[in-house]
């Protein structure tokens, strides 16, 4: 038996001229995320996707549907030929074996039919009129247009009707990837890993830094930090880690003045980050920061931070309060993990921190400790971790620059490919 379910994109139906390029991406993200299933088929029609899947997988489909990015609803569906006997057949067997969509409701339904396909003969409301008689004397339900126990949908496409009663909300947003990647600074608290999923939704696929005070890189990875990504993966997020140990920073700067400490550093690792983002030819980073939320994070502290930054520094959370983070950690699945135990680099922030730190205090303490060299030094002691897409896989973990390396390698193998390329003609105009 094969299962069938419909997908359908909100944001992603108002592109214009280049939507093709987000659909494309949709329908590649259902793929890898439905890849392990067994004979899985996922195809575009009529502005919308279907995924088949065995009736034995259709549950697990139905969930990891449910974390894809772009997807504004789904349902699972039945269907039937365009004729009204065949759509009325359907109609029966899916009343039959109905679960009232509201509970406690009284046995009620509605019919809403939509009608893409003009060409089929009855009008909507024709249709949605005559399936709710034969259905009232064949069940003998109630009519209840504004709180039905019971929803039918009937969509009339090209080739065939669709029949559902149940609407699954997705994630919305956009295709995750259709936007670039980003570097994005994830700690073990609560904040960052909303902050990366709200990336993702705006299309977006992350690479996550996080700056270490464990002994070992390995620490890092049997710590929650991999249980955090692990979950974003679900999501279509990255699979590769970036460890920094920030041992050299401490050693460097151990008479610096306490309510110095929180906005030095952060510029500190806003300079990894950005040596790092420039390397890998990053467009941007992104943080889990919310404004005014801690002493640190005011926004004379966010100024000094970002102050000379070539890559732009994006925080999603901006605007959220530390409920409404909290509730969305809680429905994304990192709530719980966020609150084990784990000395990261937020353990050394002071207690006391500045909330007007000026400038020519973080420009001075980075000439004096010189914070060229530390961030060099730093990247150099680094680690690259690359997480498997299933648990059956230990990462893997190699030094930082063996993968930076392998990323210069590539861009000039791009280079060398463009420069042979045959130059192209003048475009229309020119």
């Amino acid at each position: 038996m094969r299962s069938q379910f419909v997908v359908h994109y909100g944001e992603v139906g108002t592109k214009g001229d280049n939507r093709v390029v987000f659909e494309s991406a949709l329908g590649k993200n259902l793929r890898a995320s439905l890849a392990d299933l067994n004979e899985v088929e996922v195809r575009k029609k009529n502005q919308r996707f279907f995924v088949t899947v065995d009736e034995k997988d259709a549950q697990e489909a139905e969930q990891k549907i449910s974390a894809v990015f772009g997807v504004a609803w789904y349902s699972k569906v039945e269907t039937a030929p365009l004729s009204y006997d065949s759509i009325l057949k359907t109609a029966k067997e899916l009343i039959g074996r109905r679960t009232p969509v509201v509970p406690g409701a009284k046995d009620t339904f509605r019919v809403s039919v939509r009608r893409p396909n003009k060409s089929f003969g009855t009008s909507s409301q024709d249709l949605a009129r005559k399936l709710g008689e034969d259905l009232v004397n064949e069940f003998g339900l109630g009519v209840d247009l504004s709180n039905p126990g019971t929803e039918l949908f009937v969509d009339v496409i090209s080739d065939r009707a669709l029949l559902y009663v149940s609407k699954m909300k997705g994630p919305g947003g956009l295709p995750v990837g259709v936007t670039g990647r980003v570097l994005h600074l994830l700690s073990g608290g609560i904040d960052s890993p909303a902050g990366a999923w709200l990336m993702m939704k705006r299309g977006c696929k992350p690479v996550y830094l996080h700056f270490y005070l464990a002994p070992t890189p390995m620490s890092v990875v049997e710590s929650k930090i991999s249980g955090l990504i692990q979950t974003l993966t679900k999501f279509g997020g990255g699979t590769r880690l970036i460890l920094i140990p920030f041992a050299p920073y401490q050693i460097a700067t151990q008479d610096l003045p306490d309510d110095f400490e929180p906005t030095v550093f952060r510029y500190f690792m806003r300079l990894v980050a950005e040596r790092l983002a420039e390397e890998m030819d990053f467009p941007a980073m992104s943080t889990g920061d919310n404004l005014a939320q801690v002493a640190s994070q005011t926004l004379h502290n966010l100024s000094c931070m970002d102050r000379g930054s070539s890559v732009p520094v994006l925080r999603p959370l901006l605007g959220y309060d530390k409920d409404e983070i909290i509730q969305l950690a809680k429905r994304i699945g990192t709530y719980e993990t966020s609150l084990v135990e784990y000395k990261d680099c937020c353990s050394i922030i002071s207690r006391h921190p500045r909330t007007r730190m000026r400038w020519e205090y973080v420009e001075d303490s980075a000439r004096r400790f010189r914070f060229g060299e530390l961030v060099s030094q730093c990247i150099l002691m680094g680690s690259a971790v690359s997480f498997a897409k299933g648990p059956e896989k230990p990462p893997l973990v190699e030094p930082l620059q063996t993968f930076l390396d392998r990323i210069e390698q590539r861009k000039e193998s791009i280079r060398l490919t463009r420069k042979n390329q045959a130059p192209r003609g003048p475009m229309p105009g020119e």
